[in-house]
This record gives C-alpha cells, structure tokens and sequence, in this order.
C-alpha cells in the first residue's frame, strides 16, 4: 500500500513543486532506515552452499558487493521475479557486484531439497549461531528482505531497495560499490531529481546514461516502497 501511494504521488504530483517535496520527504523517511545497521558487519557469518559445505562469508566474497536477499518459505522459495532478473542483468557488466539468496529458516533439510530441485547460484544456508544471532533479531520478524553488504563485509543497506525500485536500487547498488550506504546514497538521489523529473547534476544525468544505456532521459517516474 505505502508503494502504491508513494508511486500515485509521485505520478500526479512530481510537476507541481509543493507536491514534489511531499514526495522526498515521504522518499527520504524511507532511506534514511537503510543505514540502521551499518555497524554491522556479516564477514563472520557461517554459511552452507548447495552442496552442504560450511563456509565464512568473507570466504566468499571478499571484494565482492553484494545484493543479498533473504528468505524462509520454502513453499514460495527465493524472492525471484522478472524485476530481479532485470536487475542482475543490469549489473553483468561490473565483475564486482554479485546476488545471493540467503535462507535463514531453520529447515536446513528442507533447504537441500529444495535448492537440489531448484539449483541456483549463489544459493545459501544462514548458520544460527552467536555471529549471526543480532542480525536474525534485527529482522524482527521478516523474512524476504533485501540488503547490500559491501565488499569488506559492513551492512551498507538493511531492509533496502527492492528490484522493482528501478533507478533508486541502481543508485543504491552502483554507489554501494564504493562503500557508500544507502541512506546517503538514496538521499543524493532524491534530492538530486527536480520538478520537472530531470536530474539537477550532470554527475547523476551521466550515471544515469552510462548505467542504462540510453542517450537521453525522458523519465525519472520511480518507486521507492518499504519493507516492514
């Protein structure tokens, strides 16, 4: 519902200035949760492939940025759609970003049959010990949750930007490469776009062309929506 209503703001509003800082200020209370967690850090995480090995997180992808989405229902599996496919595509071109499911149920049987029926890479098991216990408590409760972890392990986005974000989990993800979080580099963005859905910087007008692409921008429409 919050998505809905952030994107028919956005849609009918952006073109009338007063409307327009509406909509930041609801974008920007969104954003700045990102950061809620950037103290912490997932290097020590234990971590089971497909094939029942254990292994550190830091093992795995050290130097590695990483759109890390959770998950638990082994009934609905990983939080796969054409939005996700379409951002894991946008990113082939930078070596150092990768994307992983973490299952952090406790069915760990359950997990291996699935993901032998399901094979995919970068499929994980998430091991329930002290090094992973503040961050099963920081989900309070959720289970599909996307976040970025950087390439030494911090938390730069909890509960971030969702695939259908277009633009906004671009950003967020392309800056995140440079160890930049998402509340700082969600906050840039939105400030950064004007009445008239144009970038006010040429800096975030080339981000956009190069990422993208494309030789002109003819729209900024995007959606910002929130994970409870």
């Amino acid at each position: 519902m919050k998505k809905l209503l952030y994107l028919l703001l956005f849609t009918t509003c952006i073109s009338q200035s007063s409307c327009t800082m509406v909509i930041k200020g609801l974008s920007k209370s969104i954003v700045k949760k990102y950061d809620d967690h950037t103290d912490m850090n997932v290097s020590s995480f234990q971590v089971m492939d497909n094939k029942g090995k254990l292994h550190p997180y830091s093992d795995l992808y050290a130097g590695k940025t990483v759109y890390l989405y959770t998950w638990a229902n082994l009934n609905a599996g990983p939080p796969h759609d054409k939005n996700y496919d379409d951002l894991k595509a946008r990113f082939a071109p930078y070596p150092d970003v990768v994307f992983a499911d973490l299952y952090i149920g406790t069915d760990e049987k359950g997990w291996l049959e699935f993901v032998k029926k399901h094979p995919v890479s970068n499929s994980l098991f998430l091991v329930k010990d002290a090094a992973s216990s503040g961050f099963l408590t920081a989900l309070e409760g959720s289970t599909v949750v996307p976040c970025i972890v950087g390439k030494d392990g911090a938390m730069l986005s909890f509960k971030g930007p969702k695939p259908q974000d277009k633009i906004l989990v671009d950003y967020i993800l392309f800056q995140a490469r440079n160890g930049v979080d998402g509340t700082t580099s969600g906050k840039k963005l939105i400030k950064g776009v004007n009445s008239k859905r144009k970038f006010k910087t040429e800096e975030l007008n080339d981000w956009y062309k190069k990422h993208f692409k494309v030789n002109e921008i003819k729209d900024l429409s995007f959606g910002i929506s929130s994970t409870q």
